[in-house]
């Protein structure tokens, strides 16, 4: 009679799954880090660099709504004052803003989007944090 624990014996498969548990929790960091850094929106007046830390995003979601408002009331001279990731200051119009807006909620449904795909292939690949499987 063998003193094996069978129970106790770790599969490639196991090992597999493991792995790619650890990959996927270290992938969703490596995406929460990436929005939070931000980047550099390139946009039709200029490019502005944006963060997407969750405060930011309470900002830009805000300065939107006003934006929105004044764009609707057909106010195409009153500014909003936005301070981007580099303690730039600007004063856009409605429609500078919004445009803005559209840019960095794209680029963060990007950066969502390139995890995703990682993440559903089933197989997330060792260099995850490569720049080359994400947006810049």
């Amino acid at each position: 009679m063998s003193n094996i624990d069978l129970t106790r014996i770790i599969t490639a498969e196991d090992k597999t799954a493991a792995e790619q548990a650890r990959r996927k929790s270290a992938l969703h960091a490596e995406r929460r880090r990436r929005v939070e850094a931000g980047t550099v929106l390139a946009l039709s007046f200029g490019s502005i660099p944006v963060q997407g830390r969750a405060f930011d995003q309470s900002v830009i979601l805000g300065l939107s709504q006003r934006a929105a408002a004044l764009q609707s009331a057909g106010d195409t001279t009153t500014t909003l004052t936005y301070r981007d990731a580099d303690n730039a200051m600007h004063e856009l119009t409605a429609a500078q803003f919004l445009e803005l807006a559209a840019a960095a909620t794209a680029w963060i449904e990007a950066v969502m989007q390139a995890s995703w795909t990682m993440i559903d292939s089933g197989q997330i690949p060792a260099d995850f944090a490569d720049d080359a499987h994400w947006p810049t």
